[in-house]
């Protein structure tokens, strides 16, 4: 693919810094707070790596070792070794191994896992991710082909919230011929992943194929795609402000007067700390029963709580009991707080313990009470969370890693 002579340039620091600095605000330089890395020791993420360290003096990187090739190891021992001596502190991370079949998305979800709790560890708030300007492209083109609407169009999010961490991606206007380009002019040499040029993988298949003229046509359905996002979630936030209530339980009350399809959606997904928001026709279906289950979560007529309905995570499709420990997450929504974990236990939903209370003084649906997470041991509840525990500390929090609006999930 011939490239113009902008592309052909490599990036410099001064541009990087003005692309990072506009996706802030970010907390001072200091080592308490360290910006985190992810690198894989491809040439896009060294690249990152190289010029995050000449933005700011503390930088973390976080190499992950999926362990897919025998060669893995070696390759994530070099590359931390490569990333130490530009003086940048590196941990490796060391993924357990998980089931055969879709592996990329395996693969993936297990990194963010990963890096999500190192940078929790480490101090990080913020992670820097290398996505550049193809990547975004070949995302564009896969959600067309897949019938997304605006949402899906709109492409890769430069800032987004996964748990405790926020997420930034500010290579994604950045050609990848220019990071290859500066690595050069620097000396520094990458990592090659075969299953980058594997056509098994749908990716790796639209990344070879497009052609010049396909992806100006993406970026041109991004831009317009964005816009269009942007305005259907300030009137999606206005919406929900109005006619939406969401309790500490994880449970929402939705006014009769604001169901509609993009609030039932979005209020699922968050119920439930989906990936994804549950299909448009089974949302519409759900919208003419009037209450049912979907996603994982129980739509039901709100009673005494007022005219409309009560969203509520599905008893049956809660994550059984769990080894716990502390900073686990359960269920995808809620992280246990408490340290003194005796060994043997475990994270569970309260169940039919939850018979014990009374909803309509804790205001909380019994539903809901059911679902809510407690520490197990044995047969026996060790701790509960709050409204539950007469305890002022603190046992569980909502973890949820499912923003309202503004939020696009990737597959990369």
């Amino acid at each position: 693919m011939p490239l113009s002579v902008v592309t052909q340039q490599p990036l410099h620091v001064e541009e990087f810094v003005r692309l990072v600095e506009a996706l802030g605000p970010w907390l001072p330089d200091v080592e308490d707070a360290p910006i985190g890395v992810a690198v894989s020791g491809g040439a896009d993420s060294l690249a990152l790596a190289w010029l995050a360290r000449q933005w700011r003096k503390n930088i973390v990187a976080f190499v992950v070792d999926h362990g897919l090739r025998a060669e893995a190891a070696a390759e994530a021992r070099g590359v931390a070794q490569q990333l130490a001596a530009l003086g940048i502190v590196t941990h490796v991370l060391k993924l357990a191994p998980f089931p055969s079949g879709r592996i990329q998305e395996r693969a993936r979800d297990a990194r963010f896992d990963a890096l999500e709790k190192a940078c929790a560890e480490a101090g990080c708030i913020d992670l820097l991710v290398g996505h550049h300007l193809h990547d975004q492209d070949e995302t564009v083109w896969m959600r067309s082909a897949a019938g997304s609407g605006s949402h899906g169009l709109a492409g890769i999010a430069p800032v987004s919230i996964r748990g405790r961490i926020r997420v930034v991606r500010p290579l994604l206007s950045v050609h990848p011929e220019r990071l290859r380009g500066m690595l050069r002019r620097m000396g520094l040499d990458w990592v090659e992943d075969p299953s980058n040029h594997n056509r098994r993988f749908e990716r790796v298949r639209w990344r070879q194929d497009l052609t010049s003229d396909q992806r100006l046509q993406s970026r041109v359905w991004q831009r317009q795609a964005d816009s269009q996002r942007k305005k259907q979630d300030e009137k999606l936030a206005y919406h929900l402000a109005q006619y939406a209530t969401w309790h500490a339980e994880g449970w929402v009350f939705l006014h009769k007067d604001g169901l509609e399809e993009h609030a039932l959606s979005s209020l699922i997904r968050l119920v439930a700390g989906n990936k994804y928001r549950p299909a448009r026709e089974k949302v519409q279906s759900l919208l003419r029963q009037g209450q049912g289950t979907l996603g994982g979560v129980t739509m039901q007529p709100a009673g005494r709580f007022g005219e409309g309905v009560l969203l509520v995570r599905e008893e049956r499709a809660v994550e059984k009991k769990i080894p716990a420990h502390s900073c686990q997450v359960w269920d995808q929504r809620w992280l246990c707080r408490v340290e003194d974990i005796p060994e043997g236990a475990q994270i569970g939903a309260v169940g039919d313990y939850a018979a014990q209370y009374d909803g309509r003084k804790l205001g909380v649906p019994a539903r809901a009470l059911r679902v809510l997470p407690a520490l197990w041991y044995g047969n026996e509840i060790i701790r509960l969370p709050q409204p539950l525990s007469l305890s002022e500390e603190t046992s569980f929090i909502w973890a949820g890693n499912v923003p309202i609006t503004g939020e696009n999930p990737v597959a990369l």
